[in-house]
């Protein structure tokens, strides 16, 4: 069997860079990609070179996620399996880490390993951010991921396409990867690693809020979308409400009918990135005259049992359907 590849994008590395590939190209290929990093380090790089890894480079920084997708096209234009690590060029993985994980995807090439480090002996800073998006990956996804931060990765030739359809170049890629696995019906294997940082912890790439807004953008997304063409429907029922005879239960129907049909467009385009087919507008169509008639049956027993006003039950009914709506969507028809 070929040695499992370890990859090693690397922008502006150090010393400790060299010293990594050194330690490992005995055990290991390696196949690092200099992410235009400049001429200033072309020395390291060619030392890299000399020391036995193989060397791919960007004449300009096309980010990590990009760096990624170069090296596992170059290994799948081979032709023949693979499994690869992926690690950092900073230092912050270990070779015996690097060898545990190894090891793992060399058992497990339908899977992503994951080295996930122990939260308690990380910074501060860090530990509050990495704890904080764990929580929120596992509310979206239901995936129990202990460390969605790790660069420390072991995956196998028959999960390359779809990590290269994964979308990003930049450090916004690991996670969307993450966020791609239970979709894809890619299982996952962890196993704890040693938790490495310099003093001070100059190199953390992590930012709280950029990766938790990639975590949450999905929903954020819906949650604008739905907000626009709620407050279109809602506009609309008033103005039936003013200015026809209608009922409260009558005057949901056709603003609701219209709203409907721009939040289609707008959750398959720009949402969940679905093409269109005839099988997603049904299952939609059907999902929104589903929720169409429950809203207006909760609107008529509302009024009619606990006096609601007309002008406000609207609110809460339409709040209530809006999270049915996106389990549904997200869950069954832009699966």
């Amino acid at each position: 069997m070929a040695k499992t590849v370890v990859i090693i994008p690397a922008y502006k590395p150090d010393e400790s860079y060299t010293a990594l590939i050194e330690n490992l190209i005995e055990d290991f290929e390696v196949l690092t990609v200099n992410d235009g990093s400049g001429a200033e380090f072309e020395e390291l790089f060619e030392k890299a070179a000399a020391a036995g890894a193989t060397l791919l480079t960007h004449e300009v920084n096309k980010g990590k996620g990009a760096a990624l997708k170069t090296a596992i096209t170059y290994l799948q234009g081979r032709g023949t399996p693979w499994v690869a690590v992926t690690a950092d060029a900073d230092g912050q993985h270990s070779v015996k880490d690097i060898k545990a994980v190894a090891k793992l995807a060399e058992q497990n090439t339908d899977s992503m390993v994951l080295g996930v480090r122990d939260f308690k002996k990380m910074p501060a800073r860090s530990r509050f951010g990495n704890t904080m998006t764990k929580f929120c990956f596992y509310l979206v996804t239901r995936n129990r991921i202990m460390d969605t931060q790790t660069g420390l990765r072991g995956f196998s030739n028959l999960i390359a396409d779809k990590l290269l359809s994964a979308e990003g170049d930049r450090y916004e890629y690991e996670m969307n990867v993450l966020l791609g696995l239970k979709g894809w019906g890619v299982p996952t294997v962890q196993t704890v690693i040693d938790t490495i940082y310099e003093e001070g912890n100059p190199t953390s790439h992590f930012h709280p809020i950029r990766d938790s807004l990639i975590v949450f953008g999905q929903v954020i997304k819906h949650t604008i979308s739905s907000l626009a063409c709620t407050l279109l429907d809602y506009l609309l029922y008033l103005a039936l409400l003013a200015w026809t005879p209608l009922s409260a239960e009558a005057a949901y129907i056709p603003p609701k009918a219209i709203s409907i049909v721009v939040n289609y467009f707008l959750s398959r385009s720009v949402v969940f990135h679905a093409k269109p087919d005839w099988r997603t507008t049904t299952a939609y169509y059907m999902l929104a005259i589903c929720t169409m008639s429950i809203g207006a049956i909760l609107i008529r027993l509302c009024t009619d049992y606990l006096g609601a006003s007309e002008a406000i039950i609207k609110l809460p009914v339409d709040t209530l359907l809006f999270f049915a709506n996106f389990i549904v969507q997200k869950k069954v028809i832009f699966k």
